[in-house]
Formats: structure tokens, C-alpha cells, sequence
């Protein structure tokens, strides 16, 4: 193969190769020790690599890879080589494996310009430049480029966001929070990412990867899952959830499917936190489907529900007791 050309490797350094690039590159390495000496010992990859942070497993694979070469018969010459090249590996060797792997990219542009938006005391939607649309919940906020890259498509969440992801083959749309990344290609889902809560996904429709924002921890959601990660013990964990009540901030309304008093209780509870208590006599046996208005607060959400199921309500002490009407 002939020598890569440097209009390539600049992209390459720039973050803004196309895949066939990125397979070119990789192809030009593998040829001989010469060709990575030349790529990895310029000045300016050096100083990128020694921004990022090391990826055990790739720099084991590229380890082994040179060893191997070296093992058959090089000389004392490329064994100095050898040396000074796995130096210099320890922070690139994460590029090439977890670029093809994850699709997750390390180098970023200086020039890229990052647009910020934030919902105070309401909720908010945004149009983002590939038409994805983003709904904020109140008191969070939103980053990303006025313009996305060629082969990704990346922002920044803090607090709450309903993403309804354009759908780009090309481009995997991915989610920056405080603890957790999500990918995706296009779908439907909820993340929550404050200072007072787990980080959370929940997926209403296609499919996401979740990974810890160390990469250490990886899982794919279908429908109906829920991720969260927990602080305490810095477990990444996936669960079954009825994700639509998920989405109720954003589209107004709760919906219930075969739902009794104790249900329509636990979906209250999981979306306002109030402490709600059944009246012993409340009747369990009935259930009930439909949606009804979702309120900022539980007392009106409570008067709309009561004018379709047989339900009271008292809010006394800071609890709320329902009962059977």
C-alpha cells in the first residue's frame, strides 16, 4: 500500500475521517513497524495521545501485536523501536480500538462551536441541526454543535431530556450525562441525569447502548427497559418498567393499562415521589385503562383522575390517602 496521504491523517487527527479512511489508516499501520513509527512519532500525535486517557485491552492487543513481529527475528534495532513505539501507544492504542468498537471518539476538534440551552421553571423543546428533537424538562440544560461532524453526532445533558433521535445510519447520535453515555441510531427515550438522582434511561421504542462514562460498564435496552446507575456501588443495572410513564412530563398525559387503585398509586408515586396511602378498604378488584392529564402537582392530577374512576382523595400531614368512592 502506498504511503497514506496527509490530507487523511490530518483528519484523522482531527476526528472527521469516514470510515474507509479509518480502515486505510489502520491497513498503512499493520504493513510494517516503519509506517506507525512515522504516524506515531510526530509531534502532534504524541501530544494528542498523551491527553487520552489508556484503554487496557486495546494497548494489550497492540502490544502483542508488536512483540510478535519483533519475536520473529528483528534485531536489536527494532527492538529499541518496539520500546520506544509501546511508550508512545500507552494513550493511542485506545483510538483505534474503541473508535471501531464503540464508535466513541476521542480527538475533538478545537473549532467545533457548541450551542447551550436551558429550561428554568418550564419544560422546553429543541430542533437540533440533523431535525432530532429534544424536549427539556424544567431546570435542565443541553449542549451541542450548531453544526454535528460527519460520522457522529454528539451533545451534552444535565437534568432531564425526552430525545425523539433522527434516524442516521451514518451517524450514531450519542448522549453525554454525569455518569452515563447513551448511542443510539435512532429512537425514542428519556435520560435523566441530576445531582440529586441516578442517572437513568429509559427506552420507549428502538434501541440504546448505555456504557458507564469510564467504559467499563456496557448494555444494549429494548423496550420496556430501564438503566440506572448507582453511585453507591458504581453498578451499572437493568430492570423491566412501564418506560412510557417515563414520558409523561413531556406529552402531558399518564397512561394506565389494566390498572388498579395500587397500580394508579405506584405510577403517582413514581412520578410525583409523595407518599400516597390506600385506605384499607379501597377496592383492588377493579381495573382501569385510559390516560388522564398530567399536573404539575398531585392534587390536580388526583381531581382529573376522579372524574373517571371512583376515587377520593385527603392530603393531610404531607401524605396523600386515596380511597374507593
Amino acid at each position: 500500500m502506498e504511503k497514506i496521504s496527509d490530507d487523511i491523517i490530518t483528519r484523522f487527527l482531527n476526528n472527521s475521517f469516514s470510515d474507509a479512511e479509518l480502515a486505510a489508516v489502520k491497513q498503512w499501520l499493520d504493513e510494517s513497524d516503519a509506517n506507525a513509527d512515522e504516524l506515531f512519532g510526530t509531534e502532534l500525535l504524541a501530544d494528542k495521545a498523551s491527553e487520552l486517557h489508556s484503554d487496557d485491552n486495546a494497548r494489550r492487543r497492540i502490544e502483542s501485536g508488536l512483540n510478535r513481529r519483533i519475536a520473529m527475528g528483528r534485531a536489536l534495532e527494532k527492538q529499541q523501536r518496539r520500546k520506544r513505539l509501546i511508550h508512545r501507544l500507552t494513550g493511542i492504542a485506545a483510538v483505534l480500538a474503541v473508535a471501531v468498537c464503540a464508535g466513541i471518539f476521542l480527538f475533538q476538534s478545537a473549532e467545533i462551536e457548541m450551542v447551550y440551552v436551558a429550561a428554568a421553571d418550564k419544560s422546553m423543546s429543541v430542533v437540533l441541526p440533523d431535525s432530532t428533537v429534544v424536549y427539556l424538562n424544567k431546570d435542565s440544560r443541553l449542549g451541542y454543535p450548531r453544526v454535528f461532524a460527519n460520522n457522529s453526532r454528539r451533545v451534552e445533558l444535565e437534568g432531564e431530556g425526552y430525545f425523539e433521535v433522527s434516524h442516521d445510519h451514518d451517524r450514531p447520535f450519542s448522549v453525554a450525562g454525569k455518569h452515563l453515555d447513551v448511542t443510539v441510531l435512532g429512537t425514542h427515550f428519556n435520560f435523566i441525569s441530576r445531582d440529586s438522582l441516578p442517572d437513568c434511561v429509559s427506552l420507549i421504542e428502538g434501541s440504546v447502548e448505555v456504557r458507564t462514562s469510564d467504559k467499563r460498564q456496557c448494555v444494549i435496552l429494548e423496550p420496556g427497559q430501564k438503566a440506572s446507575y448507582s453511585t453507591e456501588n458504581g453498578r451499572l443495572t437493568v430492570h423491566d418498567a412501564n418506560t412510557a410513564i417515563d414520558a409523561t412530563w413531556h406529552n402531558g398525559m399518564i397512561p394506565f393499562e389494566n390498572a388498579n387503585l395500587k397500580d394508579i398509586a405506584d405510577i403517582l408515586h413514581q412520578l410525583y415521589g409523595s407518599v400516597i396511602i390506600l385506605d384499607r378498604n379501597a377496592d383492588l378488584s377493579s381495573t382501569y385503562s385510559g390516560t388522564t392529564v398530567y399536573s404539575d402537582n398531585l392534587e390536580s392530577t388526583l381531581s382529573h383522575l376522579g372524574h373517571t374512576i371512583p376515587l377520593r382523595f385527603v392530603q393531610k400531614d404531607g401524605k396523600t390517602i386515596i380511597y374507593s368512592r
